[in-house]
């Protein structure tokens, strides 16, 4: 893919602040919380831990980055 491409797809994929907030809700948490909370389920099953809630907290807030990378792009 050409820099020109590659620029232009990562500006069609960059949703400001202000366009979340005009999100109807269903799109909202299918951009924003969705994939890093779905991850955190798939672990959540695969480790299957003693105390689930305080494991998928601990894993939500230790992988905030990426949920904050991906409402970047």
């Amino acid at each position: 893919m050409e820099k020109s491409e590659t620029s232009a797809a990562s500006q069609t994929l960059k949703k400001p602040r202000a366009d979340l907030n005009s999100l109807p809700t269903r799109q909202y948490l299918d951009q924003t919380v969705a994939p890093i909370l779905l991850q955190g389920l798939h672990t959540l099953a695969r480790e299957r831990p003693a105390d689930p809630i305080s494991f998928l907290a601990a894993y939500l807030l230790k992988n905030k980055g990426r949920c904050d990378e991906a409402s970047e792009n």
